[in-house]
């Protein structure tokens, strides 16, 4: 045993230092206490136990105060005497002075237990030793594990509520004694129940207690695969697609993804999907054609994805329903599972589509008629209307409708400040080409009349 508990913590886990020696007749007593417990003389085995305990701990012997006390709790658990098990783990947390060693042993030693009780005994012990732990820093660790070892069972008894009421508590992030893989998977435990509670609120907050360069460890791609898919189920309820993609992406560029054939393809095609879903802005037509250019190789495995990314980089219409509708619609990110809303994704995907073709016509017209542009997207007077209308409220395109004349306008409308700038850039343009063409006159001139003296003097 360690003179100080967990070393993370410095002076706050460790004990006074020890005054006098009391190893030996530690020893000795607890050598002789199971025999006086197997002749039926269990309390006054417990009894000379307490009083050397007593010794122990105020001389600060930290290690042989815990052999002690850890006896007296084995005594009884052994005997079978449960009521007196938590009464003496609680009183004798509670003794004056009582040393950190003597109190960490006890709960590891308890703690050992619980797997071997039945429900009622089992809860009995934890709320015991949920007791004795709370506020005290040294213990902080086991007393996080006793709280999802509770959140467990109540999940198993189908309340989810009171698990993730119980987890979400707990603030693991500021625990400098636990090991960081350990404190990784809790903080994921707090995100899943949450989700399963349908808490996505909280779920972003617990999300950004994981530090992202951690996940990029070599020994963290299992979690790093576990925490995406939990983000996935996040930004699909925000409807952010775009979020939706790099975390696919972030799954995809894990080692584990992709030594498994199956599971790259998923979350390529899964992201090649969900990147088309996501509005048009700039940040999008990059990922689009950085896909395109980085995984080519990939994609080409793949080839019905590959067409659906190019459909979207390409300034060309692209009729609906795409040609290979029926295989991309069997796609997991169209079905209802593992993530509801594949009906409203679909219908997504062909209002992105629209969305490109105005796109499109709007670079090849200036001005064109209601019914031609209905006739090119395939929409109805009205449908095309409420799209158009929506492009031209999120900045997608520039456009101005006018109903009596049954015309669209694309480009926007200059202002009377635009006017003035272009006209300055054009006269700025001008004299600079007057200024270089008279410095090409001057130059022309200088070359003339050298010529010119030299056959004078010839």
């Amino acid at each position: 045993m360690a003179d100080t508990l967990n070393p993370l913590l410095g002076s706050l886990a460790k004990d006074p230092k020890a005054t006098e020696d009391f190893s030996k007749e530690a020893e000795e007593l607890l050598a002789r206490v199971d025999t006086m417990a197997s002749a039926g003389r269990l309390e006054e085995a417990v009894e000379q136990l307490l009083n050397l305990e007593k010794k122990t701990r105020q001389a600060s012997d930290g290690i042989s105060t815990a052999k002690l006390v850890c006896k007296v709790c084995q005594l009884y658990y052994d005997g079978k005497e449960w009521s007196k098990l938590k009464e003496h783990i609680v009183m004798l947390t509670k003794k004056r002075s009582q040393l950190k060693r003597a109190i960490t042993d006890m709960v590891h030693l308890a703690m050992g237990w619980l797997g071997n009780l039945d429900k009622e005994k089992k809860l009995d012990l934890i709320d015991t030793l949920n007791e004795v732990t709370e506020g005290k820093i040294f213990v902080e660790v086991e007393k996080a594990r006793l709280t999802q070892m509770l959140a467990q069972m109540k999940e198993a008894d189908g309340d989810v509520e009171a698990a993730a009421n119980l987890m979400q508590e707990v603030q693991v992030e500021s625990f400098g004694a636990m090991d960081r893989r350990e404190k990784t998977e809790y903080i994921l435990n707090q995100m899943r129940l949450v989700i399963a509670k349908k808490d996505f609120v909280r779920t972003q907050i617990i999300s950004k207690k994981i530090n992202p360069k951690l996940l990029d460890a070599e020994d963290f791609q299992d979690i790093k695969i576990q925490y995406n898919e939990f983000m996935i189920k996040y930004w699909l309820h925000e409807k952010q697609f775009l979020n939706v993609a790099k975390c696919y992406l972030a799954i995809y560029n894990t080692e584990l993804t992709k030594a498994d054939d199956e599971k790259w393809k998923a979350a390529l095609t899964a992201h090649c999907i969900y990147l088309v879903l996501s509005p048009y802005d700039n940040e999008h037509d990059d990922m689009l054609n950085r896909i395109i250019t980085i995984e080519g190789k990939k994609l080409d495995k793949v080839p019905i994805y590959l067409n659906l990314v190019k459909i979207f980089l390409k300034k060309a219409i692209v009729a609906w329903p795409l040609a290979d509708e029926a295989a991309i619609k069997s796609h997991s990110a169209f079905q209802e599972s593992p993530h509801e809303g594949a009906t409203e994704r679909w219908s997504l995907l062909k209002k992105r589509v629209v969305q490109h073709n105005i796109k499109v016509i709007s670079g090849y017209y200036e001005q064109i008629h209601t019914k031609r542009l209905c006739e090119l997207i395939g929409l109805s007077d009205k449908e095309t209307e409420e799209e158009l209308s929506e492009l031209v409220s999120s900045k997608f395109v520039h456009a101005r409708i006018d109903r009596p004349a049954g015309t669209i306008k694309f480009g926007q409308k200059q202002t009377y400040i635009d006017r003035l700038n272009g006209w300055s850039d054009n006269i700025t343009k001008m004299l600079d080409l007057v200024e270089n063409t008279s410095h090409l006159i001057q130059k022309e001139q200088m070359v003339h009349a050298a010529r010119a003296k030299i056959k004078s003097k010839k």
